[in-house]
């Protein structure tokens, strides 16, 4: 059984390899399985642990595919705006560019570090919306997902990477992301998809004449063909082909690293050649390889890559016989790991010693290597399996925690349905209480000018009635006096016309004296008067002339009646076409002219009297002046 501080190691190394919190998983598993043991110190660290788990957990980044459609979002914003990238300030640049330069230095002295000054880059990035940077974040991140072996987590960073290079048109990033794709899709042992990417990216170094970019190309493509047995199932000479491959490429490899003075890059090409010579078994030319190569690292004190090519020197030393240098071989890059903490992968180390040591006969030391060999392999495997087990451990509270969100989401969007249902029938209301007030409101309107409008016809009514009642009356007065008139005219009249006719026969045929002639002669006089009298106010009670010949003949004969020997003088002038109206409207007309000459006559000292009339078809006008 692993220690607990162990255990709370592979805890930590769960929450920063997955991203998650799992500070609640900490705590109950050492609750449960430690507190009774533990001292007041111990129970101290697990706190500090606990809280500890919290803060790192709170600097991972989001998953890959989060931040992919996160990424989405901004390049369809930038292109709904039809404009491109805006430019990231200068303090957020330098900013950016340090964060990744860290990133970068801890890659090689601690991957959480390196994966924490990451993440920073890919939120501050984030927020100025600045793709280049968004982009090299990415890839820096995929990158730690490949040194933890979380390849489809490196895939998804570098497409994600790829797609913001593809909107911004930069051709040698793409290059370099395609040679980073072929990597990962490498060591997932997918060779036909590693092939393609490689060869993509080889293409455009070629057409640019990127010799970094053809060394690094060349050597991944090297690689690749020396391990293609891994990927496929391939016979003996499928091998070779694979092997006479990739020795042609790493060669390429490494004239293009010289041609660069990239010494660095010709010493890991001379490793990778150095080991597909040995799958060749020439390990004498291997050896030369070799040599070059951990010369230049001895020189440039590069410990890691110093302990790498010893391992494979004391490899072609054992297949080249020798085996005490082999052993030496061995012993150094043991040493120079003890010595710089590079214990990853010690164990096949061990395992070879003890094959060299088995070949040379020195079993009982070829048995301690091997115990060596199965201790740690086995520690690491248990390490892998307790690891295995709080993951699965993590992720059932994961999915508990999931679905309790679910749950809890489920319920929310119930009371959010329930406040819309709830909302939506109380704007029903209010609208149908709206528009029945309005209707009412309405209605009143209507029901208001209906009383108005039977107000105003009543009083028209009443005034046609009015209207009616005096043309009644007016009607009434006219026959009266067309009665009058008559009887004037033709009773009284007629009877007057007789006796001065008798007077007349009488006066010639009868004796009368001078003294009673002139009596006889006045009394003639007088009845003459008499009955033009009679006439002229028959006449006035009814004209006989403007029934017979209309308006203006009347008016002339009216004036002439009426008009006295000396003054005022009265005159008629008629305009338009003499036309002939309604016995009512011409009556009308004609006993207005009527009252204005008999007021005028009477009332106003005037010297003249100008009467005009005005007929038109639609129109008769009436004016009088003094």
């Amino acid at each position: 059984m692993l220690k607990l501080h162990n255990y709370l190691i592979i805890l930590v190394k769960i929450s920063l390899k997955k991203g998650m919190d799992i500070s609640d998983t900490i705590f109950r598993f050492a609750l449960h399985n430690c507190l009774m043991k533990l001292s007041l110190n111990r129970f101290a660290l697990i706190v500090l642990l606990i809280f500890g788990s919290r803060f790192l957990s709170g600097t991972i980044a989001q998953t890959p595919d989060t931040l992919n459609k996160k990424i989405e979002k901004i390049l369809q914003d930038i292109s709904a705006r039809g404009r491109g990238e805006n430019p990231a300030r200068d303090a957020d640049t330098v900013k950016i560019s340090q964060l990744l330069s860290k990133a970068s230095y801890f890659k090689s002295v601690n991957y959480d570090s390196s994966l924490s000054y990451t993440m920073k880059a890919v939120r501050l990035s984030m927020k100025a919306a600045s793709l280049r940077h968004i982009s090299m974040a990415e890839q820096n991140l995929g990158d730690y997902y490949l040194s933890k072996e979380r390849f489809r987590d490196a895939l998804e960073c570098y497409i994600g990477s790829l797609r913001i290079e593809e909107s911004r048109k930069d051709i040698s990033r793409m290059a370099w992301i395609y040679v980073l794709m072929g990597r990962a899709y490498y060591y997932m042992e997918m060779f036909p998809q590693a092939l393609d990417y490689d060869h993509r990216a080889l293409e455009i170094f070629i057409s640019r004449n990127d010799i970094a970019g053809l060394a690094k190309t060349y050597q991944q493509l090297g690689n690749l063909n020396s391990s293609r047995e891994f990927c496929e199932k391939r016979n003996a000479t499928e091998k070779l082909t694979d092997f006479l491959t990739a020795i042609d490429y790493l060669k390429k490899s490494m004239r293009q690293y010289s041609l660069a003075e990239n010494e660095a890059g010709t010493a890991e090409a001379g490793i990778d050649l150095a080991s597909v010579y040995n799958k060749m078994k020439k390990p004498d030319t291997a050896l030369i390889y070799l040599q070059r190569s951990l010369n230049y690292y001895r020189r440039t004190n590069n410990p890691g890559a110093t302990v790498n090519a010893l391992y494979v020197l004391g490899k072609t030393y054992r297949r080249l016989g020798e085996y005490d240098r082999s052993l030496d071989a061995f012993k150094e890059s043991e040493m120079i790991s003890r010595a710089n903490g590079l214990n990853q992968g010690i164990q096949f180390l061990y395992e070879a010693m003890g094959t060299t040591m088995a070949d040379m006969g020195d079993y009982k030391s070829a048995y301690e290597q091997y115990i060596k060999y199965m201790t740690i392999r086995d520690s690491v495997y248990n390490s892998e399996k307790s690891l295995q087990f709080m993951e699965l451990e993590a992720r059932y509270q994961n999915e508990v925690k999931q679905n309790q969100i679910l749950k809890l989401t489920s319920e929310k969007r119930g009371r959010n349905n329930l406040i819309y249902l709830l909302a939506g029938i109380i704007v029903l209301l209010a609208s149908f209480a709206y528009y029945y007030i309005r209707l009412l409101k309405q209605n009143k309107i209507i029901a208001d000018q209906k009383i108005v409008i039977r107000e105003n016809k009543i009083a028209e009514l009443e005034k046609e009635r009015s209207y009616l009642a005096a043309k009644s009356v007016l009607e009434g007065e006219e026959a009266e006096r067309s009665r009058l008139a008559g009887d004037l005219h033709n009773g009284l009249g007629g009877l007057l016309s007789g006796i001065k006719l008798n007077l007349s026969s009488m006066k010639e045929n009868s004796v009368i004296t001078h003294e009673n002639m002139s009596a006889f002669n006045h009394a003639l006089s007088l009845l003459d008067t008499s009955i033009s009298e009679l006439r002229r106010i028959a006449h006035n009670l009814m004209p006989e002339t403007l029934n017979h010949y209309g308006l203006k003949t009347a008016l002339e004969d009216f004036c002439t009646q009426v008009a006295p020997a000396d003054k005022p003088a009265i005159t008629v002038s008629f305009f338009g076409d003499e036309i002939r109206y309604t016995r009512e409207l011409e009556l009308t007309v004609y006993r207005i002219i009527q009252e204005l000459v008999n007021n005028s006559l009477k009332h106003a000292s005037a010297t003249t009297v100008n009467i005009q009339v005005f007929s038109e078809p639609q129109r008769l006008s009436v004016c009088s002046g003094n």
